[in-house]
């Protein structure tokens, strides 16, 4: 039953450390992630047993992670420092980039100045790609509470770019 165990554990990790290692990115950071990333693959192998239903498990290691990271920002003074950008976006024209430089330095500082329960929303729902409904379950909230969080996290974005967008 163990090499069962593990062969699990290596077809999830091969599946999903990826989205598990960008989420944590969105939530703490470039310079944190692969720290919560290791956090939350120990954890994910410990609780394997509770998993059962495997066609949950993009869901069940999404509130790990979540979990992770709240504990990660709680235990650390530390706050989001970068944010991880796609490189080569085909939208971006040469002469565009040093003003798209500076929103970004503007951004990360705005990002860094939310709580992580509000990154947190924000990552899921924007990074992630989940619903609404979605990220409220993820984090074992009521829609109404992710729904004001991420309207929180918007609207301090907003106030602290002055509207500005590249």
């Amino acid at each position: 039953m163990q090499g069962d165990g593990e062969e699990a554990f290596e077809r999830l990790v091969d599946r999903h450390a990826g989205d598990i290692h960008r989420l944590a990115a969105a939530i703490v950071g470039i310079d944190d992630a692969g720290d919560v990333t290791q956090e939350v693959l120990i954890l994910a192998w410990r609780k394997l047993p509770s998993l059962r239903d495997p066609d949950r498990a993009a869901a069940w290691l999404r509130r790990i992670v979540v979990n992770r990271c709240m504990d990660h920002g709680r235990r650390s003074s530390r706050q989001v420092r970068t944010i991880p950008m796609l490189p080569g976006d085909a939208r971006l024209q040469h002469s565009d980039v040093p003003e798209v430089v500076g929103f970004d330095q503007e951004l990360e500082q705005a990002l860094r100045s939310l709580p992580v329960e509000q990154r947190a929303v924000l990552a899921l729902h924007y990074a992630a790609d989940l619903t609404i409904a979605d990220v409220a379950a993820t984090l074992d909230l009521p829609v109404g509470t992710a729904k004001s969080r991420l309207n929180a996290a918007l609207t301090r974005l907003r106030i602290k770019l002055g509207e500005r967008r590249p």
